[in-house]
């Protein structure tokens, strides 16, 4: 899930720039006891070490992050073993985290990428002395969040990022096709993603149907979301896709670094779609591959049509279609559009992005009284919670 893989790599940009700084996540009673180990670092690409503190609430977990986001369990051990190490800051991606921690005294920045509903019950956090700050990753969710109450001073737009660790060295064409067992001479157009409707993959099928000398790869997806995609290309007796699967963050660039063009086709219908910020278009500009993307509003406040990529009509085969070929008939064009985004992508990198957070976070943070968050006061506050229900 790209949220996870957004954590992960926040968590380890963030190990980089704070001393005493630690993940806490779920997992069960063997993965507590191993932290960070070899399978967790190559599940989430990432290259250095930090304390990964896993809140044993499952028996088995059979993915390094568990889905506990609605884990009541979770939430009560993850905040208790907050109040006992007393922290200066818990940044979370969970509004119930960020309640819990509130209403016991503990300074929280809060980042969440799906609009506010006027009844929210989060909106009661903004007034909150220890709600440091509200962090997301396009400007329409972040004047929502400001109509609806949120101090313009404690709001942060800070796009989602890349790990460009990840994709060094560069990798020619020829031998990343060689490693994957890809054909050389064959035209290849990557996606790499989840297989979800709202992702565009019903106009990437239609684009392929209209391109069928060119082979379309499709990386990514939920075991139930590759058969469907395979049925839905037997109904329309497709036979230039190929859905590879699910590959693990190391494995991602050398299929990044195979294709001729990489397609980001989000569709226009999806809620999220005017203020959505995909890891995989950070991940497309790192290799210089030339992209072809839904031109979509927050998309647009990154890709620029013909200077950086080619921007196509969202869920319009014909026009995906179009952008393709002039990429493949315009080498010099597709070249120069791959090498800008190259450029740019520096500053869209995990690194730079944390830079930016603790800039607007700890000023804020300063301002806030010395000594609110001691072991002791944190316990006591954790059980008058406990004994009132909150928790």
């Amino acid at each position: 899930m790209a949220h996870t893989i957004q954590v992960a790599k926040m968590a380890q940009a963030l190990s980089k720039k704070i001393e005493n700084f630690e993940l806490v996540t779920g997992g069960d009673i063997k993965s507590a006891l191993k932290g960070m180990d070899a399978e967790f670092k190559d599940w989430y690409g990432l290259h250095c070490n930090f304390k990964v503190a896993r809140i044993p609430t499952h028996i088995k977990a059979n993915y390094p992050f568990p889905p506990d986001y609605y884990n009541p369990k979770f939430f009560k051990l993850a905040v208790l073993y907050a109040c006992v190490k007393s922290p200066s800051l818990v940044y979370t991606r969970t509004p119930k985290n960020v309640e819990l921690l509130l209403k016991i005294g503990i300074p929280v920045v809060w980042e969440k990428h799906e609009p506010i509903n006027d009844d929210s019950p989060s909106r009661k956090f903004f007034d909150d002395k220890n709600f440091i700050g509200f962090v997301t990753i396009s400007p329409q969710l972040l004047e929502q969040y400001i109509k609806h109450g949120l101090s313009p001073d404690k709001a942060l737009f800070v796009h989602s990022g890349v790990d460009l660790s990840n994709f060094l060295p560069y990798q020619p064409k020829d031998l990343a096709r060689q490693k994957l067992s890809l054909p050389q001479d064959e035209k290849i157009v990557l996606y790499s993603g989840h297989l979800y409707e709202h992702k565009g993959i019903p106009t990437l099928l239609e684009t392929a149907r209209l391109l069928p000398e060119y082979k379309f790869v499709l990386v990514g997806g939920w075991d139930n979301d590759i058969n469907r995609v395979k049925q839905e290309c037997k109904n329309l007796n497709l036979h230039n896709v190929n859905i590879v699967g699910h590959v693990v963050q190391s494995e991602l660039a050398a299929y990044l670094y195979a294709a001729d063009v990489l397609i980001l086709p989000t569709s226009k219908y999806w809620h999220l779609s005017e203020t959505t910020s995909p890891l995989k278009l950070f991940e497309y500009m790192a290799v210089r591959r030339p992209i072809v993307a839904s031109a979509l509003p927050t998309i647009k406040t990154v890709l620029r049509d013909r200077e950086n990529a080619l921007l196509a009509q969202p869920d319009e085969p014909l026009s995906f279609k179009e952008a393709i070929v002039q990429l493949f008939e315009n080498p010099t064009l597709a070249s120069a559009i791959a090498e800008l985004a190259f450029q740019e992508v520096d500053n869209f990198t995990w690194d730079s992005r944390v830079e930016r957070i603790l800039q607007f976070a700890v000023p804020k943070l300063q301002e806030i009284d010395e000594g609110i968050t001691s072991p002791r006061k944190n316990l006591m506050r954790y059980i008058k919670c406990y004994l009132n229900s909150a928790l």
